[in-house]
């Protein structure tokens, strides 16, 4: 059940059709982390994860309606987030208002397909750091129903754990071994990412809370945070003498994958809730204990100071960063066959290198362009080349990155390779503009002549006619037939002189556009995009400095790409 949104709404980027095809919504995923307001900056993705008709969308609903009590968001822009001054007690709303947002069911249907992403994203700036962050809030497939298969089960665990920062995993009842058993895939990649890191002092992924719904035992672990704690420690991670080896496996896997594990336990709703087939997810059909528990773990979740930014190896990412990198994943997971763990971690590492090597080369182009103005020969390219790629090296070698010192050399490898084809290009774009500023000089001294050679006409043509009146005027010609027709012949020069003046005018305007023309294109050189308009070009390929400028074109053309 669900109703309408002022602001967001359910967006599918990862879903398995009838026939068991995985659809990735490329566009969608551009659209929401390449938004102008969300790119750059760092960011938190709350998601929820568990078993089928759990509670989860349900859930996720209610922490909708804080989220909105308390941040602007991008639809919402004008809202004042409520934490400069203190958090909104009153954030649950009209307690018979109807839960809005992400699509629910009370009954024995599945709801919930894929991976969901709500569409309005949440913003925040962090008191004590001024820094800029987005919050995203994702929805999963409900698991261990009819219709799942072990494969999607899995498939849509490890997607979960991967891209999160703040990770929910929603069950009733109690944590049973089969749930901890489908955990494991993730912590099996992150045992190996810290081996094969050598950083055993790292946790690969981020925040884990068990969200225990239903919870009975209530004499033995208390609701709450507190009581969840101490049954997850005492219960479900505690390691006994009868236990076999690879249920001790599972254990220490988890414990040593995630920086912070916590475990709720929530009473029942009510029997209003549960009876009533229609509910809309008003509160005031909850018990109150239900009520409180649900509010308290929602807070401690969704305070800023408890918010947790998204990390890979340590590093936080941004917006476009975090999108690449889901991309990755998500690619990978539409295979029938789940990934094997090497398979996973080498993908991460090719996806940390990919963005530090990009990173590096936009460092690299940026500089080269900064003192383009110092070049002025050959020597002057190379040198400005090698202190512009020992910059970019260098900043390779002090970020952090992930992998063995066989991953850090190959894609350094790959980093020099790429430096020296954009170098490749810089060094014909610098010959090309030689050239260029030599045909703009030729076309100035041209334009230059033509302007000398319209003077000189114009002051013959004065002359002329001021010779031709003073005669008149003096009564120095006799109009007789033999004066006419001299007359008329001086005319006829004249007007002759008039019209060699404007064709020479227009000569001389179409050689300043093209002027114009060469030094517009000279910039677009300069700026990465090699483009000749194509009068330019027909103009260019009858002078002998043209054809050396377009005869660069073509050997520069096909590296404009890396720029």
């Amino acid at each position: 059940m669900s109703f309408d949104h002022p602001y967001g709404k359910p967006v599918s980027v990862f879903r398995t059709t009838d026939n068991k095809e995985v659809i990735v919504e490329e566009e969608e995923l551009e659209t929401l982390f390449g938004h102008p307001e969300i790119q750059d900056r760092k960011i938190v993705i709350f998601s929820t994860i568990g078993a089928f008709r759990g509670g989860k969308s349900f859930f996720l609903d209610y922490c909708l309606r804080f989220l909105y009590a308390h941040f602007p968001s991008i639809n919402n822009p004008n809202k004042k987030s409520q934490f400069i001054f203190k958090k909104n007690e009153n954030w649950m709303g009209n307690k018979d208002d109807p839960l809005n947002g992400f699509s629910w069911v009370s009954g024995t249907k599945r709801d919930t397909t894929g991976i969901i992403i709500w569409s309005d994203i949440f913003l925040h700036t962090i008191d004590t750091t001024g820094e800029k962050i987005a919050i995203f809030v994702i929805d999963t497939q409900g698991l261990f129903d009819t219709e799942s298969t072990p494969t999607d089960n899995s498939r849509i665990f490890a997607l979960g754990t991967l891209i999160s920062s703040i990770q929910v995993l929603n069950l009733k009842n109690r944590i049973q071994e089969d749930q901890l058993q489908y955990l494991q895939f993730a912590t099996n990649y992150a045992k190996f990412n810290v081996e094969q890191a050598g950083e055993t002092n790292e946790n690969p992924f981020q925040n884990l809370t068990f969200l225990i719904r239903d919870w009975e035992n209530d004499e033995d672990f208390a609701f709450g945070i507190d009581g969840g704690k101490q049954y997850f420690e005492e219960e479900v991670l505690k390691i006994k003498p009868s236990q076999k080896g690879e249920l001790i496996s599972v254990r220490e896997s988890i414990r040593s994958s995630f920086e912070t594990i916590e475990c709720c336990l929530l009473p029942h709703p009510g029997k209003h809730v549960s009876r009533i087939k229609e509910y809309d997810g008003r509160w005031s059909s909850m018990d109150e204990e239900f009520k409180e528990e649900l509010e308290k773990i929602i807070e401690l979740l969704l305070l800023p100071k408890n918010m947790v930014l998204k990390k890979v190896n340590g590093q936080e990412l941004t917006g476009m960063e975090l999108k690449d990198y889901i991309m990755q994943f998500f690619k990978i997971f539409q295979s029938d066959d789940i990934p094997e763990t090497l398979t996973i971690y080498e993908l991460t590492v090719e996806s940390n290198m990919n963005s530090l090597i990009k990173k590096c080369i936009d460092d690299y182009k940026k500089t080269m362009y900064r003192n383009r103005e110092l070049i002025s020969n050959e020597e002057s390219i190379q040198i400005m080349h090698k202190n512009c790629k020992d910059r970019a090296l260098e900043l390779f070698n002090k970020e952090r990155k992930m992998g063995s010192i066989d991953h850090e050399e190959k894609f350094k490898a790959k980093l020099n390779s790429e430096i020296d084809s954009i170098f490749n290009f810089f060094a014909s774009q610098n010959f090309l503009s030689q050239a260029v500023e030599e045909e703009v000089a030729r076309q100035q001294a041209l334009l230059d002549r033509e302007t000398q050679q319209r003077l000189e006409l114009e002051q013959v043509q004065r002359e002329a006619e001021r010779r031709l009146v003073e005669l008149v005027e003096n009564g120095d010609i006799i109009e007789d037939e033999e004066h006419v027709r001299q007359r008329e012949i001086l005319e006829a020069r004249i007007n002759a002189e008039n019209n060699r003046l404007q064709a020479i005018e227009r000569q001389a305007n179409e050689n300043h556009a093209f002027t114009e023309m060469l030094t517009v294109a000279m910039s677009a050189f300069t700026l990465g995009a090699p483009f000749f308009p194509g009068g330019v070009v027909a103009r260019l390929a009858v002078t002998a400095a043209g054809a050396v400028i377009l005869g660069g074109i073509s050997t520069v053309a096909n590296r404009c790409t890396i720029m």
